[in-house]
């Protein structure tokens, strides 16, 4: 946060307000997207407004919502989509968790112990007590239920604030859908995390560094027996890949990830997600050598044991 203008850095507080975070892909080429426009700069930050349109043979055909950007040197810039209708929606009731049935899980002494660092603003003490209490915790409840993904955000925000940057960005694009599937897109818990991966993008410096970053740490995972953070870590580096250009690493890399999930897990759900957008992506550019890796995903996606988010 920029502590002067009290906004996302470095938005201002204003634009910060009116925006929400969005993650920048590379351009790719004919079949790609293009900004057209430049108005309403602001006088504090300095980012304009500008339209994005995808694009075929270079020309816009569809507009794809309005930006605020930052360029951050060369041609890379950071960006948030801009809110252009505030809808007031119905107060959503907090989801029940079946934490009510397990009192001892708030009452563990190392929950209490995490909770006491992070009150104390000492998030390096508290991440290993909250990587203690998730393990047991996901024994008992599932990997969505919203006890347990409070305290996966808490571990998320201990790993951005020790600068593990790649493990909290994998951590990051795993738990934002799950929590505004059950929390709302617009719960404090989702939006928290949204504000918190663009965060970690910035301190990388952008897909490709992003990229090289988890490529290291997925080589790294590969020494441990921790297959759900192999998992976790793998996913992220697919979607840095696609944000970065590399459709066909991006769709072998998501393809394997679902391939060794666990039929039934909640984060399956996700990973399958990104594998649908990978696909969707690959097939609108129309490349003939991203084909076999597309049958090969849907097919993944599709086969009668393949792990489903059911």
């Amino acid at each position: 946060m920029n502590e002067e203008r009290r906004g996302v850095y470095p938005f201002c507080a204003r634009c910060t307000a009116g925006s929400e975070a969005w993650r920048v892909a590379a351009g790719v080429g004919p079949m790609g997207s293009r900004f057209v426009g430049h108005r309403d700069a602001c006088a504090d930050c300095g980012s304009p407004v500008r339209t994005l349109y995808q694009t075929v043979l270079w020309i816009p055909v569809a507009k794809r919502g309005r930006y605020r950007i930052i360029p951050t040197g060369g041609r890379t810039y950071v960006g948030r989509r801009v809110i252009d209708e505030q809808v007031t929606a119905g107060v959503r009731r907090e989801p029940v968790s079946a934490i009510v049935n397990h009192p001892e899980l708030d009452g563990d002494p190392a929950y209490q112990q995490a909770e006491a660092f992070w009150a104390d603003s000492e998030p390096g003490q508290a991440l290993p007590f909250y990587q203690s209490v998730l393990v047991e915790r996901e024994k008992v409840l599932a990997a969505d239920d919203p006890a347990t993904l409070r305290v996966r955000l808490r571990v998320a925000q201990g790993m951005l604030a020790t600068a593990n940057y790649g493990r909290a960005i994998a951590w990051f694009e795993l738990l934002t859908p799950q929590l505004a599937e059950v929390f709302g897109p617009n719960h404090e818990l989702t939006r928290s995390a949204a504000e918190a991966v663009t965060g970690a993008r910035l301190m990388v410096g952008g897909p490709r560094a992003e990229a090289q970053l988890l490529t290291d740490i997925v080589a790294a995972d590969q020494h441990t027996p921790d297959e759900a953070q192999l998992r976790r870590d793998r996913a992220a580096l697919g979607k840095a890949l696609l944000a970065s250009g590399e459709i066909l690493a991006a769709l072998e890399v998501l393809t394997r990830t679902v391939r060794d999930s666990v039929p039934g897990h909640p984060d399956t759900a996700v990973y399958r997600s990104a594998v649908v957008e990978a696909c969707e992506i690959a097939e609108a550019r129309g490349r003939k050598r991203e084909v076999v890796a597309i049958e090969a995903a849907r097919e993944v996606l599709s086969r009668a044991d393949a792990p489903t988010d059911k």
